[in-house]
């Protein structure tokens, strides 16, 4: 066909409009080139394209005898693919396929053989070794080539390829080619054109030009013509020769899909997923994408199973999603078992059925050619949580070694953790502080920080060193990732509060997946009245999140016992079985075992939350089950005997400090002190806990501990009370001199108990420290500094102390006076020693009457003491008419309120009735 026939069809067929040309213009040629509106075969026209490593794989697995039972246009275009991918790595492959190519293509003479070896040698860059020999001097003179290979020599020509540069020779025969119909050259042309060359020949427009080209790749309905359609879709996705236009590329996309191109229909569904371009159309995406994946196209069989596994756009089927990822893996594809184990990785912890599908799959995974180092990390995981930190240690070494030598960084930091499990040696510390840095510096792990902070201060024997811990302790808080210490009402106040700083915190931490930050967060956001749909989407995220559920119900529990609400505390206690955490269980288990110990039903659910964080090898846990048990267990079925193997194999710091504590050798307890040093957590608690150990077995260490333990306390006057109180349980001068430094510090900070220490250790009149000013002093100021209600609580110590110390307070406060002043405001303990200071040294009937009017309002307010006093009043007419049904009922309540002579009485009254 000639340009001008051509140029007149696509006018008619009404596929083609114009912009005007404008000479020397170097935008984009403005041409709306669409697809034709015409009945499609029912049957695929095209020879689809693989993926790249699909087809490697394919011709790689050739046997190489006689060339595959495929059409002529799909071996050549693989035999050019792999030559454009890499022509050495292929050379064999390419030249056994142009040896047999005769067999399938009879046309397939001597010059075809000829040029399909100057683009192998080229595509080598043996461009010299071409030009020396003149082999594209010998294409040119042997004539009567078809426009593309016309095209082709001209691009030689032109850029001096394998032979000696002649841009007037090339652009005339590239002129040849653009007559003869070649696509390339047309647009070639076109472009030059457009941009204001003239060429000898060539005076179409480039806007017509545009059209003809694409006319030409459209052009015979064969099995080449999507390779050829696609190729006008991503000129117009491009926007190189054409102005770019998203919605006419899909246009062409879907031309060519409809035809059964299976990459073209996936071009479809992708540029609808990314929705960048185009607007999204829901429809569209899931045809195409269905049409690409049950043609075989890998991408879109990796979609559709991640649609399904994610509940997007289709309702969410794990069977579904699973069929495709194992159609995936079927077809040889890696990525299909990798999608398999994320599916099964979000479920392990919860079925053990999927644990051991998920462990297969990994080792499948590490036993490729070429496994994701991942795989191996992921394994050591699996193993250490089947089998125990402790058991599985020599099986996960040598995978997380692995993991680290192929660049995984999450190994190498799993493995810094191992390693110092094993020993604690400067060459270890050395090691695995290299490990942990790495993982900060190369990939921005951000939890490597808390961890690299915990071996500085806690775990290297030559530390602590405080300068480099806190160095990236403030590197952690910059990050966003240290843990937010607030105070109940800061909580409660947060929507008020709009600290976008706070917030920004307590969400980068949420997004992290951290449980306690998803909870906080969750809080946050009702009480700041966001709509449903935000909640809804952070409600998701938290059911993914194991532990995020009872860390929203030990965040309510904390609220409501820290504002003294015990009842509701107890109530806001929930049993999420599978989900609970060894921090949430252990607070629930200890606030019942304070509060309600004399309640059967809170004690058996203090053990239904402790048992199941034994059973994991939580040593707190087993403690707490043992001090439920108290000594009269027998020792073969006691909670150490019942955890122990546990404990052995996958136990905490808290179980290696237990298992210590009864070794049978120093040996055992030395290499379990070791282990309880190396899986602390670095906090108050794991420091305090080794420091108490260390006094009773490895007294050297127990001033180091002390001294992180004050580290970390910081401000904290209630902490830096219970350090003080182990360093003077040393006993030696220079330990007891820092226990009172950390009082003192602790008093100005206004904590009650360092007070009470203070006075207890200056009113000890067997003792040298005796000094009877200084206990009074510290004790008036005590008193003064008090809230008077709390003033009652704190006079009681007066009666244990030593006359002169009594007789200096009484000189310096009214004591009676603030009784008195306490129990008009209805503080139970001051009306109940006002009622006994009345009775001491009562002169008449009303001293008597009053005493028991207190006594009274103090045993309804629930004072045990004043039960049982009233209890007495009744019995003997003090103060009132005598009445022993109130004498009994009072005292009941005395016993049933814990106090101790009442207890005693109704043992010995029920005595004497059975008797």
């Amino acid at each position: 066909m000639t340009i001008a026939r051509m140029a007149k069809s696509l006018l008619m067929a009404g596929v083609m409009t114009m912009a005007a040309g404008t000479p020397g213009r170097s935008a984009a040629i403005g041409v709306r080139f669409a697809p034709p509106d015409v009945e499609l075969p029912k049957q695929a026209v095209c020879a689809p394209r693989v993926r790249d490593e699909d087809m490697i794989a394919e011709w790689t697995a050739w046997d190489q005898k006689a060339l595959p039972k495929r059409a002529t246009f799909a071996i050549t275009r693989d035999m050019n693919r792999m030559r454009d991918l890499d022509a050495r790595r292929f050379e064999p492959i390419i030249t056994r396929i142009q040896a047999l190519m005769p067999t399938v293509k009879k046309n397939y003479d001597e010059t075809d053989a000829l040029f399909d070896r100057v683009k192998l040698m080229l595509a080598k860059g043996e461009g010299d070794k071409v030009r020396d020999e003149g082999l594209v001097q010998k294409l040119i003179d042997a004539g009567s080539h078809p426009a593309g290979s016309l095209n082709t020599l001209a691009d030689y020509l032109i850029e001096g390829r394998g032979i000696a540069q002649d841009k007037q020779a090339g652009l005339k025969m590239k002129v040849q080619s653009a007559y003869g119909g070649n696509a390339d050259a047309i647009l070639d042309l076109a472009l030059m054109t457009d941009e204001g060359q003239t060429v000898d020949g060539w005076d179409i427009e480039p806007e017509l030009a545009v059209n003809m080209a694409f006319g030409s790749l459209v052009g015979v309905l064969d099995e080449g013509i999507c390779d050829r359609i696609s190729r006008v879709a991503r000129e117009y996705d491009d926007g190189e020769v054409v102005v770019k236009d998203p919605q006419l590329s899909m246009a062409w996309y879907r031309f060519a899909a409809d035809l059964g191109d299976t990459a073209a229909a996936w071009e479809v569904a992708e540029l609808n997923l990314l929705s960048e371009k185009i607007v999204k159309d829901n429809e569209v995406l899931l045809k195409y994408l269905k049409k690409a994946a049950d043609g075989g196209n890998m991408s879109a069989i990796l979609e559709m199973g991640r649609l399904y596994a994610e509940g997007a756009l289709l309702p969410r089927d794990r069977k579904k999603a699973f069929d495709y990822f194992k159609q995936a893996e079927a077809a040889g594809n890696q990525a299909g078992i990798i999608k398999q184990a994320q599916l099964l990785e979000q479920t392990k912890d919860r079925s053990p059925e999927d644990a051991a599908a998920y462990e297969d799959l990994l080792r499948q995974l590490i036993a490729r050619n070429d496994p994701p180092p991942w795989a191996y990390t992921r394994l050591a995981r699996v193993i250490q949580a089947r089998d125990g930190i402790w058991k599985s240690a020599a099986e996960v070494k040598p995978l997380l070694e692995e993991a680290v030598k192929r660049g995984d960084i999450e190994g190498g930091i799993d493995l810094a953790e191992l390693l110092m499990r094993e020993d604690l040696s400067p060459r270890t510390i050395a090691r695995s502080t290299d490990l942990l840095s790495g993982a900060i510096h190369i990939n921005g792990e951000i939890n490597a920080i808390a961890k690299l902070q915990r071996v500085y201060l806690c775990m290297d024997p030559a530390g602590p060193d405080i300068e480099a811990s806190r160095y990236w302790s403030n590197i952690e808080a910059g990050a966003g990732n240290k843990t937010l210490n607030l105070a109940p009402e800061q909580i409660d106040k947060l929507p008020e509060l709009k600290d976008p700083m706070v917030i920004a915190a307590i969400q980068t931490q949420a997004l992290y997946g951290r449980a306690s930050a998803l909870a906080l967060y969750q809080r946050y956001l009702k009480g700041a009245g966001y709509s449903d749909q935000v909640l809804k989407f952070w409600a998701e995220r938290a059911e993914v999140r194991r532990g995020a559920t009872v860390e929203a119900a030990l965040l309510e529990f904390k609220q409501n016992l820290e504002k003294g609400r015990i009842n509701d505390a107890k109530r806001s206690i929930q049993m999420t079985g599978e989900g609970m955490t060894v921090d949430a269980g252990l607070s629930f288990a200890r606030f019942l075992v304070n509060n309600y110990a004399t309640d059967p039903e809170s004690v058996a659910l203090a053990r239904e939350i402790l048992t199941p964080l034994a059973e994991t090898g939580s040593g707190r846990a087993v403690g707490l089950l043992k001090d439920l048990e108290g000594s009269n267990a027998e020792t073969s079925s006691s909670p150490l005997q019942r955890f122990g193997d546990v404990m052995r194999d996958r136990g905490d710091m808290s179980a290696q400090l237990l298992l210590a504590e009864n070794a049978t050798s120093e040996e055992d307890q030395a290499r379990l002190y070791h282990q309880a040093i190396s899986t602390q957590r670095c906090d108050y608690d794991d420091t305090m806990a080794l420091a108490e150990f260390s006094i009773r077995h490895q007294r050297q260490d127990a001033e180091r501990w002390l001294s992180i333990a004050s580290h970390i306390a910081g401000d904290d006057a209630w902490r830096k009370v219970k350090i003080a109180d182990v360093y003077m349980a040393l006993n030696q001068p220079k330990t007891q001199e820092r226990a009172l430094e950390l009082y003192q510090e602790a008093r100005l900070g206004g904590e009650p108990a360092a007070f009470y220490r203070l006075v207890k250790y200056y009113a000890d009149d067997a003792t040298e420290s005796y000094d009877p000013q200084k206990a009074s002093d510290i004790f008036v100021d005590l008193v003064e500094s008090s809230d008077i209600k709390d003033v009652p609580e704190k006079l009681l110590m007066l009666a244990n102390m030593k006359p002169d110390i009594r007789r200096q307070v009484s000189q310096r406060i009214d004591v009676r006076g603030l009784y008195e002043e306490a129990a008009e405001n209805g503080q139970p303990v001051a009306m109940r020693e006002v009622a006994k200071l009345l009775r001491s040294d009562a002169k008449d009937s009303k001293s008597i009457l009053a005493a028991f009017n207190w006594l009274k309002k103090a045993a309804e307010a629930g004072d045990a003491e004043a039960m049982f006093l009233l209890s007495q009043s009744y019995a003997y007419g003090l103060g009132t008419r005598p009445a022993l049904d109130d004498a009994q009922a009072w005292m009941a309540r005395a016993a049933e309120a814990g106090h101790p002579a009442a207890t005693q009485v109704l043992k010995l009254n029920n005595a004497g009735t059975e008797g």
